[in-house]
């Protein structure tokens, strides 16, 4: 069984791997699209790799919202069992496609010149 200490540990290098995923992602990919397109796309791959979600209802320990719903779905009750993770990742996909936007706007906005 994992300590509290290795737990947050492992929580916090799979943050750091999806934000580096991202970063990467954005760098190959998406850096070749208009800046608002590649600021949806970069939030929402964020959104769908760093959300979180408890792997039960009486679970006290976060997953990754995507593992957590796949598996429910494919392994554990079907889409009842799923349901929760999935409107988790759903939100965390919409939610990182806003922040992407807004941080591209704010990136290249240009100061007003008098």
């Amino acid at each position: 069984m994992m300590t509290s200490t290795s737990y947050l540990f492992a929580l916090i290098i799979y943050w750091l791997a999806g934000g580096v995923g991202c970063l990467l992602l954005y760098q190959m990919v998406f850096r070749h699209l208009s800046p608002m397109w590649s600021g949806a796309f970069t939030g929402l791959v964020a959104g769908l790799l760093l959300a979180p979600s408890y792997a039960a209802a009486d679970a006290s320990t976060l997953a990754p919202a995507l593992i957590i719903g796949v598996f429910n779905l494919l392994f554990a009750g079907g889409m009842e069992a799923a349901l929760r993770p999935l409107l988790l990742l759903s939100f965390g996909a919409v939610a990182g496609a806003i922040v992407g936007i807004i941080t591209v706007r704010l990136s290249t906005s240009r100061p007003s010149q008098q």
